[in-house]
């Protein structure tokens, strides 16, 4: 907490500070050894923080507790401590997570959608995770409640615990927690409510999880972000889309298949049926090691790739360095032949 609670650094740089010095207590000592001052600001920030969240009953989960979200503890900029209230999913839990987003500004189709989602995903035993927004956010998590299994998500908020955003979803948190769910946060208690924290919040929605459905978005907004998070994250990536779904609120969806970067599911039923197709798909599928009979000339993209950590198109463009077209030339050679196969959020595995 004290690390964090100096003013000029993120999560990413005490990652790496922690990472260099072995511990957080050893990272902690090297920098109060150069900083005094600023240390003791630091120090008397952090246990006002922990005095408060003891006061309010909000839990501290660091990242090396037993507890902190395996998934979430691999992405870069993992937030190095969570404040909690509510019951913690069991570790194995969370590779049964699905994290719906959408916009704020839903139709009557994306509502009945995202009620639908939240409701049926935990009661099939998954657990559903989402951002208390208004419009998709909220009523996915009230589908959730409505289930059997209500207590089976998580609401990560953009804010702290005792400033609720939006107030006017105070209550649903509260029920949240009452079911046997889980709110989450990167934001100590008494931080003020800025812009800024909305879009942080989205890597943390989307690291959470390691499947990703975007119910409804327009082409700008949080939704998008967390595709994008989701994305670069490696995450399985669907979204809603049919040639019914017209209009500037949907437009989002439509990009999102256009770009190939999620996978299209015609409604929450069809969502259902990929998610199992490529669930059986990763159980079942032969995988391939040898090279004889590779396709000629796509030996630089297969040598990338692996049969149990996908790589997405963004890592081979860094890796290799090649001509688009002729990324694309073997990536399609490669999967059109059955040597790869490729994921949601154009990510590729060897069959």
């Amino acid at each position: 907490m004290a690390l964090m609670a100096r003013k000029v650094k993120g999560c990413m740089a005490v990652r790496k500070e922690v990472a260099a010095s072995g511990s957080p207590i050893e990272a902690w000592q090297r920098w109060e050894a150069r900083h005094p001052a600023k240390a003791r600001e630091a120090w008397a920030l952090a246990s006002q923080q922990w005095e408060l969240s003891k006061e309010a009953g909000v839990e501290m989960v660091t990242f090396h507790d037993v507890r902190y979200p395996p998934m979430l503890a691999n992405i870069p900029d993992a937030p190095p401590v969570l404040y909690s209230r509510g019951r913690w999913p069991p570790k194995e839990a969370w590779g049964r997570a699905l994290s719906v987003v959408g916009t704020r500004t839903c139709t009557g189709q994306g509502a009945a959608w995202a009620v639908q989602a939240g409701q049926e995903w935990t009661e099939a035993g998954g657990w559903l995770v989402s951002g208390l927004a208004r419009g998709i956010d909220g009523r996915a998590h009230h589908g959730a409640l409505r289930g059997v299994q209500g207590g089976q998500q998580v609401a990560v908020l953009p804010c702290s615990m005792d400033r609720v955003h939006p107030h006017m979803h105070a209550s649903l948190a509260e029920d949240i927690v009452g079911k046997g769910g889980l709110l989450v946060t990167e934001q100590p208690l008494g931080a003020q409510v800025e812009r800024w924290m909305f879009a942080s919040r989205n890597r943390i929605l989307t690291g959470l999880s390691p499947t990703i459905v975007v119910i409804q978005s327009p082409a700008r907004g949080g939704s998008m972000i967390s595709a994008r998070c989701a994305f670069e994250q490696n995450r399985a990536l669907y979204t809603l889309w049919n040639r019914e779904l017209n209009g500037p609120s949907w437009s989002g969806n439509r990009s999102l298949v256009a770009d190939d970067m999620a996978q299209p599911a015609a409604d929450i039923d069809d969502l259902w049926r990929h998610m199992g197709a490529e669930s059986e798909g990763r159980v079942a599928g032969t995988r391939c090691n040898a090279v004889a009979g590779l396709p000629k000339g796509c030996q630089a993209v297969w040598s990338q790739l692996h049969a149990k950590r996908a790589k997405t198109w963004h890592a081979l463009q860094q890796s290799l360095y090649l001509p688009e077209m002729e990324l694309k030339r073997q990536l399609f050679t490669l999967e059109s032949q059955g040597w790869i196969r490729r994921l949601p959020g154009r990510a590729y595995l060897r069959r």
